[in-house]
């Protein structure tokens, strides 16, 4: 993640990042660590244990910052928790300088693992969650302004990386 990210001297925001834990990890080295997060009680968890860190309580799809604020912008498995993710993606671009780099990594629902995910969260959870397949997210990506998207499966997962 680190060798996409290239996070060395970037203001990165996470989206949907949580307690800001994986985002001390892959954004070390960044001038800027920004976490947006919906639920208070992770920020405040985050809050108390990673100081390097702001925490931002928001959605995806109205991100707190104005045009071109951030050369990476990052989605790690929480991009199928957006309710409106094209609005998310858009958001994404937004926020991003020109030449800023968005990564998503998220579940693929159409490997055994993803698809037992995505019942167990959207069925037996009845959490409102919209799983997307790899090229699917492509296609999103693309129509939300951003260049090229490269895409690798990792397991159940999938990686997305595309410049604005």
């Amino acid at each position: 993640m680190r060798e996409v990210l290239e996070p060395a001297g970037t203001r990165i925001l996470d989206m949907g990042g949580g307690t800001g834990a994986a985002t001390l990890v892959f954004g070390e080295g960044a001038a800027e660590l920004v976490v947006l997060e919906p639920d208070p009680r992770r920020i405040r968890a985050g809050t108390k244990a990673h100081a390097p860190v702001t925490f931002v309580q928001g959605v995806a799809e109205s991100v707190p910052y104005g045009e071109g604020r951030f050369d990476r912008v990052v989605s790690l498995m929480s991009f199928h928790h957006f309710a409106h993710g094209d609005r998310a993606l858009a958001e994404a671009s937004r926020v991003l300088a020109p030449g800023g780099r968005l990564v998503v990594v998220d579940f693929d629902p159409s490997t055994p693992r993803g698809r037992w995910i995505s019942f167990f969260e959207g069925r037996l959870l009845h959490h409102p969650f919209v799983f997307s397949t790899p090229a699917e997210l492509e296609r999103r990506i693309v129509a939300a302004s951003f260049g090229a998207v490269r895409r690798e499966r990792l397991g159940s997962t999938a990686l997305l990386v595309a410049e604005r």
